[in-house]
């Protein structure tokens, strides 16, 4: 199966009227996946765990951390089970304010995902990685660290999608908190590269691998291996890009398509930052990222194309690592009136936690049925969103997820 789209974005120090001069991290992602595999939002709480526990992941299990965050998660229905079985994701956050997304990428050295007989190897998946990432990492860098020691240790590798048995990719990172944000690209088993994203500079992934000689750090064996299959020369600086997934060639080195779409998308936000003299609030960065999300003319909003579909989409604001608001679709194409709905961590458990029949029901409503909703129906979904930007949100995660159903029901039957 050929790389479909995913795209993640983060600008990091946005100017906002209620974060003095530091600003805030915008972070938004939409996840792209088959159209007819359930998205779901769920929260799984933060746990203390003993000597010698295990997690069982998509295909492995492992050593279980002695502590692990409470994360909310936007993920396939299908993957590593229920909230209770800590399931793996697309995207999502953590309670200490660090988020995090990850993509498809595919690079030379991909052959070492499978075993002899061409089939996946059983590793760890990116989604699993990203999903240890925030519930072990305190800050983003922490999250990037534990992603290398995750791939290191267990490499990664194994079936991506249910359809498609024969599906697997190497991976790629944003992880972003309140002060900055870490681009983490993967190649092989267990190779790997990462970029930070300083104060004040924005940053995209779109399916490709994008860093080139300006990383920060690089797994051990990488240059050896590039430089015995004549990718790099030994000499110049070693440009990551060029060698794992041009070979040297400098063809095909510069963005295009949806990666430049989005290079222009966060050129437009930070010189709008830039610029204000006086800085809005944190809603007017969040619809801004919502109308980058909904780009459809680029591809960045994927809309039910060959047989994939934007199936999930969040948006962050982080302010500090106890100041965010994070916003979730739970269901799929933001551009047909999706509402993204608030989520909060200082919710209860029980009111924020969506492995839950509401949940689905609103994506099978949403999607499977390809419902057209009228302008009435539309207004008040718009205020469901509205909701999450007003200072004293009255409602929960699972409130506003109960309401879309309830509007939804009701538009099918007048």
């Amino acid at each position: 199966m050929l790389l479909r789209s995913c795209d993640t974005f983060v600008c990091t120090s946005l100017a906002t009227s209620s974060s003095g001069t530091q600003g805030g991290t915008l972070f938004g992602k939409n996840a792209d996946r088959p159209s007819s595999e359930e998205h779901e939002v769920i929260r799984t709480g933060s746990r203390r765990y003993n000597e010698g526990d295990v997690v069982r992941c998509t295909y492995i299990t492992i050593p279980q951390a002695k502590q692990t965050f409470d994360c909310v998660l936007s993920k396939p229905r299908w993957m590593w089970g229920t909230a209770k079985l800590l399931p793996s994701l697309e995207i999502g956050a953590n309670a200490l304010g660090v988020c995090g997304g990850n993509e498809a990428v595919q690079t030379l050295l991909s052959e070492e995902l499978l075993n002899s007989d061409g089939s996946p190897t059983k590793s760890l998946l990116g989604m699993d990685i990203l999903r240890l990432a925030l519930e072990r990492g305190r800050t983003a860098k922490e999250a990037v660290e534990v992603s290398i020691t995750m791939l290191e240790k267990y490499g990664q590798g194994g079936p991506c999608c249910q359809e498609d048995k024969d599906w697997t990719y190497e991976n790629s990172y944003i992880f972003a908190d309140s002060e900055e944000a870490y681009v983490l690209e993967t190649a092989g088993r267990s190779h790997w590269c990462w970029e930070r994203v300083g104060a004040g500079q924005v940053r995209n992934i779109s399916n490709g691998i994008s860093i080139r000689s300006n990383w920060g750090g690089i797994s051990k064996e990488i240059q050896n291996i590039s430089r015995q299959n004549s990718w790099w020369d030994g000499v110049s600086d070693f440009d990551w890009k060029k060698a794992v997934a041009s070979g040297g060639s400098v063809v095909g080195l510069q963005s295009y398509g949806r990666e430049a779409a989005g290079q222009g998308h966060l050129k437009s936000i930070k010189e709008e930052s830039d610029a204000m003299e006086n800085p809005p609030t944190f809603e007017h960065w969040i619809k801004r990222m919502i109308d980058v999300l909904k780009d459809e003319d680029s591809g960045i909003c994927f809309r039910d194309i060959h047989g994939f579909c934007s199936t999930g989409s969040q948006i962050s604001w982080i302010e500090s690592p106890r100041k965010t608001r994070h916003f979730f679709t739970g269901a799929s194409d933001p551009l047909s009136g999706t509402p993204y709905k608030l989520f909060r961590f200082s919710d209860s458990p029980s009111d924020s936690d969506h492995g839950s029949n509401t949940l689905w029901d609103l994506w099978r409503q949403r999607t499977l049925s390809k419902l057209s909703l009228g302008d009435k129906v539309k207004y008040d979904l718009k205020e469901l969103e509205d909701e999450g930007f007003s200072e004293h949100p009255s409602l929960s995660f699972a409130d506003l997820i109960s309401r879309e159903v309830e509007l939804i029901e009701k538009s099918r039957h007048e």
